[in-house]
């Protein structure tokens, strides 16, 4: 009662800065010239274009899994962490793909790599209205069941994931979020104002904090796995292990030890996501004979 009280009594000023602080360390996209991404990200066969609903072109890379013809491999929607972008990651979805045998599909948020040269800006929403473009692409276009998804967050990408892990509906959608074959979150984050400032403080800038992760992930009903390393000082370990305590569908959880935000042993995680990935894809198969 007393936190919710000085909660009250804070000034909209402090709130407002708080907000500010959020959306600033939220949002770092990276400032690159466009030569960069016309030699990394433009030359990829994989490269797709996607339109969001408010008429902004975000690119993505659909990149396709090594495996027999006869399998069908589930498909790992992708969203990056925020001090990075599509270009920065492209060896990594690589490596993603060949590890764990699935196809991936990374897209861009808007006011990030070739959208930010565009003159956009990033936000909560514009995150949004990118992975809701990703998810109509995969489900409505290319016809993937939801059922032979995994939706995987890092670090800020928990905020969208997460968000379209829990919900009925996708705007222009004919599938179901809810009905995926699981979620994996890396380092991810309560909420911008909890990663950042904590519980107690967090709450004088609740109605200007983003990514409320903890309001959303117990409304999700696949299977979620978490890891994270126990002395991340970005997004502290706190924040990885409340959420999994709201989960409904638990997966083992990874807590790495000595490990931070950006030093996540890569070989470790990739393992990790290869097991989950292979216990949804179980549970698909044990599911489709019953």
């Amino acid at each position: 009662k007393s936190i919710l009280v000085s909660c009250r009594l804070v000034s909209r000023s402090t709130a407002s800065a708080m907000g500010a602080a959020i959306n600033t360390l939220a949002f770092p996209a990276p400032n690159l010239p466009e030569g960069f991404y016309e030699d990394e990200l433009l030359t990829r066969r994989d490269l797709v274009w996607l339109t969001t609903s408010e008429n902004e072109r975000i690119p993505a890379c659909y990149v396709r899994a090594k495996s027999s013809p006869a399998l069908r491999p589930l498909t790992i929607l992708y969203s990056h962490g925020n001090a990075e972008d599509l270009a920065l990651h492209l060896d990594y979805i690589d490596s993603l793909a060949q590890k764990t045998g699935s196809d991936v599909f990374s897209y861009e948020y808007v006011g990030y790599s070739m959208s930010k040269l565009e003159g956009r800006e990033p936000s909560e929403a514009a995150c949004i209205r990118s992975i809701d473009a990703a998810w109509r692409y995969l489900v409505d276009e290319q016809k993937i069941p939801p059922q032979r998804i995994v939706i995987f967050g890092r670090s800020i990408g928990s905020g969208p994931s997460v968000d379209l892990a829990s919900r009925d509906t996708v705007e222009n959608s004919a599938f179901s979020p809810l009905d995926v074959a699981g979620i994996l979150l890396q380092s991810p984050l309560e909420s911008g104002a909890r990663a950042v400032f904590g519980h107690v403080i967090s709450c004088i800038g609740q109605c200007l904090d983003i990514f409320k992760n903890y309001e959303k992930i117990e409304k999700i009903r696949a299977p979620v796995a978490i890891m994270h390393g126990t002395t991340d000082q970005v997004v502290p370990v706190h924040n990885g292990k409340a959420l999994y305590e709201q989960l409904q569908k638990p997966f083992k959880p990874l807590w790495i030890d000595g490990r931070g935000h950006n030093d996540m042993p890569e070989d470790v995680c990739l393992n990790y996501a290869a097991d989950f990935l292979r216990h949804c894809s179980a549970s698909l198969n044990k599911e489709s004979y019953e």
